[in-house]
Parts: structure tokens; sequence; C-alpha cells
């Protein structure tokens, strides 16, 4: 009789199973697929499990196989599967990711009340593969009030008089890379080819390291930023939709759980030590981004361990970000403006001489001279339209809601790809595709033709808290390279964008200085 039981239980487990299963991967796709289509949305038919996901993985390895051209669209290479999707079906179509639908939003006020309506338009990082969610927390993931309240106490390591601050340390920072270039020189007058790019990103690091900790990186944060690059580059952003299970089995995983435990066994070590500067009165007349996250977790009674291992959680959460952000955002910025100088020679040698115009003979370098180097602002602001850090924004829709003329169903998602909106010839022109820094010339707005659709840090309200920072800290270096160097493109470099997190080079990029 109790044989019987068991046996009877077990198959009603394995049925309900069963049938979670075929109505996650079968009946609920379809369920959504007939409401959209119902609307006039169009795309590939759903493919069991999968989706569009084994097209979408071939079409990343083929396009990787190759570089491609400097002035070529990068679309096609950073978001393959879906400009063919496009192409095919036009603006008005979905994807699939999985067992999710993703549809394409092109309209500007769409756009805006998606971007504005967290509740039922909520960040895709839960829909994402585990090795990306390890990436992102705080600030970027937070909704609502938690959000607002987290802004508001960070705001002011954000603020102009903070980031004064900073600067001298920025153009110190800045200066010894130069001169390290400079050393490395041949005594016979010729120039250098160097991979820029790893010192980009020790620049961004140092500066990064001073706004979080107010102190140079030692070697445990230098190592923080390798390992939290390397998490970036196997977090494969692009292609979201995992076999389940694989986690188990694949070495990438086991070589995240490694980053994973290292960041946290880091973060946590840094945490203790500033508690213990705490306890000894050691604070700062201005406390800097670390102090300013440590707060919550002294609001927590020191007997309260759940409350406190939450709260120490999210202090690690949120300095990965500002790592991430903070790092590797702007060393792209960098890396593809230097890109862009190098082949647009016209055009560097027009900031070279408005950088020599500010500055003069100035050894110093202040943050009212940064805010005059217009020309320089505009040749960011272009790289960043033409390269933004993230090629789309997606988000998940938690409850049926309308937008403009769709009803969009829960459980579809909604993907506003800003490297395509960033080229479109109908918001910008029929030059769209091409560098031209001085669209910019009488601000965003104008650039766009009216529209908002100038998306590198995000939109309204949740605009990148650092996006000053980011830009201040691309200005000074710009400054600092355009005084001392002229540059162009090895004949070795290869034109390679790719996504992991951010869009960043593929290869290594070099670039033939020569000192003025």
């Amino acid at each position: 009789m109790l044989g019987t039981i068991v046996i009877v239980a077990l198959l009603v487990l394995v049925v309900q199973a069963a049938w979670r299963f075929l109505d996650t991967y079968w009946f609920q796709p379809k369920k959504l697929e007939k409401i959209l289509r119902k609307q006039g949305l169009t795309g590939n038919p759903y493919r069991f499990f999968f989706g569009d996901a084994r097209e979408t993985g071939r079409m990343f390895k083929e396009t990787y196989s190759k570089p491609i051209g400097i002035t070529d669209n990068i679309a096609p290479r950073v978001l393959p599967f879906i400009t063919k999707t496009i192409q095919k079906y036009g603006k008005r179509s979905f994807v699939w990711v999985g067992p999710k639908p993703v549809v394409f939003i092109f309209d500007l006020e769409m756009m805006k009340v998606i971007l504005t309506k967290y509740i039922p338009f909520q960040k895709s990082f839960k829909a994402s593969n585990p090795i990306f969610k390890r990436l992102v927390g705080g600030l970027i993931v937070y909704e609502g009030e938690q959000w607002s309240r987290n802004r508001k106490k960070l705001n002011p390591a954000f603020h102009l008089d903070k980031l004064k601050e900073i600067v001298c340390r920025m153009q110190k920072q800045g200066q010894e890379t130069l001169d390290e270039w400079s050393s490395m020189m041949p005594k016979d007058g010729s120039p250098l080819s160097i991979d820029v790019y790893p010192y980009l990103k020790h620049y961004t690091g140092c500066v990064v390291s001073w706004a979080l900790f107010s102190a140079a990186p030692t070697p445990i944060v230098k190592r923080t930023f390798t390992i939290i690059s390397e998490l970036t580059h196997i977090s494969n952003q692009a292609q979201p939709f995992i076999v389940p299970g694989e986690q188990y089995f694949l070495k990438k995983y086991k070589r995240a759980n490694e980053i994973e435990k290292e960041l946290e066994a880091t973060f946590t070590g840094m945490i203790e030590e500033r508690l213990e500067q705490r306890k000894r009165g050691e604070r700062k007349a201005e406390p800097d981004l670390f102090d300013l996250v440590m707060d919550e977790l002294e609001a927590v009674d020191i007997n309260d361990k759940n409350g406190r291992a939450a709260a120490v959680y999210e202090i690690i959460q949120q300095c990965k970000l500002f790592y991430v952000a903070g790092h590797d955002t702007t060393a792209n910025l960098l890396c593809w403006t230097i890109i862009m100088l190098s082949y647009h020679k016209q055009c560097q040698t027009r900031a070279r001489q408005e950088v020599f115009q500010v500055l003069g003979d100035r050894e110093n370098i202040t943050v009212d001279d940064l805010a005059n180097l217009k020309y320089v602002t505009m040749i960011l602001n272009e790289t960043l339209r033409l390269f933004p850090p993230a090629v789309e924004l997606t988000r998940v829709v938690e409850e049926e809601t309308s937008v403009g003329d769709l009803i969009l169903p829960k459980g579809s998602m909604v993907m506003m790809p800003v490297v395509l909106l960033h080229r479109d010839p109908k918001i910008w022109g029929d030059d769209a595709m091409e560098f031209k820094p001085d669209r910019f010339a009488e601000g965003v707005l104008k650039a766009a033709n009216g529209h908002a659709a100038f998306l590198p840090f995000g939109w309204g309200a949740r605009t990148c808290i650092g996006a000053n920072l980011a830009m201040m800290e691309a200005k000074m270096f710009m400054a600092l390279i355009l005084r001392n160097f002229s540059f162009e493109l090895s004949p070795t470099y290869a034109h390679a964008p790719m996504v992991t997190l951010l869009v960043q080079p593929q290869y290594d990029v070099p670039i033939v200085m020569r000192k003025l």
C-alpha cells in the first residue's frame, strides 16, 4: 500500500513537472505569439525551447570571425540577428530569446513611457544569463522608492564641487600614462606603435579608485579591475538564453564562481578595513563614494547578523557596479575616440587647436578648462552616438500594458536598439552613418533634429549617475594626449567592435604615436 502511494505521488510530481515544462516552453510562448501577431507584429515562428537562440549564436560566431571596415555600420556586427530580423520583417517585429518574445520599440514616445514606468516594465537583468547577473546590482537594478533613496544618498559624490577635487588626480594619472609612452619612444626619433587599450583601462581604473576610495589603487584593487573585466568578457550578455543546467558543467561558470568568491572576499576586506578606520575616528571631512554606501551598514544593529549580511551584499553589488561603469565604460569611450581621431585626421587637428587655444602654456587643467573644450565634447558625443556603451535597452513586461497602439502581454519583453536608433537617418539626417562631431555644435537636442534620441547614458531621471564624471575623465585624457602626441592607426589595426557587457574592441588597438 505504501509503495503504491509513493509511486502515485512520484507520477503526480512527474506530470506536474512535465506540464510546467511544456507550459513554459510551448503553450505560453505560442499564446504570446498569437497575441503579438494579432496586432500586426511579425517575426519568426516560435521554435520549441530555443526560439531564435541557435541562429543568434551562429550569427555572432560568424560576424566575430572577421573584422569590418572602420567606416562600416557596426550594427550588423554587434546586433547581427536583430539587424537581419528588422531587414526581413520591418521595425514592427520581434525575436525569440528562448521562450520569450522580444518586441522592438523605435517610437520615441513609446520609449519614454517604457523607461518611465518601472512597475510594468522592469529591468531585464533577472532574465539574463547567470554570469551576467553577477555583474549588475545596486543602483542600476533598484526601482521605485529604493532607487530614489539610494540615488539621493549617492548624488553628493557626483556633484560638480566634489568632482573638482578629482580633476587634479585625473590630470596626474593621465600625465603618468603619457610619460610612460614618452619613455618608450625610440631613440632615433621614429614613432611608437603601442596597444593603447590596457593603458586606458589603467587610467580609468586609477580615477575610479580615487572616486571610490580616495586613494591610489593598491595591487588588490588593480587585481579587482582585471577580474571584473574578465567577468564582463565571459558574461556573454549578447546571448542571454541558456540551456537549463549548463551552469553545472561548462567551464566558464566555474571560472565565474571563482571570480565571484574572490570579489566577495576582496570587497568584504575593504569594508572591514573602512569600519576599523571609522571606529578609530578616522573619518574624512568630505565622504567618498565608499563612505556613502557604508553608512547603511553602520545603521544596522551589530547583533542583526542577517541584516548586516544583506547590507554587506548590497555594498559589494554597488562597488561592482561602479567598478564596471566607471572603469570599462570610460576606457571604451576613450578607445573609440582615439580610433576615430586616428582615422579622421582633420578632426584630430581641429581638436588639438582647440586644446592649445583653451589651455595655452598653462600646466594645470581646471574644471573650467574642460568645460570650455567645446569641440572635444562634440567629438566625445559623436563617438558615444556611433559606439554607445550599451547597444540596446531591454525591459521585461511584468503586467499587461498598453503603450502607443500596442498591448504588450505579461511575459513578453521589449527592446530599444540604441545602436540602430543612434544611426537612424530620419533622426540624425542622411549623414547618420558618418563621423561628424559638428552635428552637436548646437547641442544634443538640435543634433537629433529635436528628438530625445541620444541615449548613451540612459534617459530622463534614470540617466547614469556617473555620466558627468565619465565625460570629465574622458575630456581630461583627450586634452592631455592631444597636446602631447599626434596619432594614427597602425597598419596592423583590425576594426572589430564586439559586445560583452559593453561595446569594446575584440582585438588589440595598436596606435602609432608621434611626440609633439
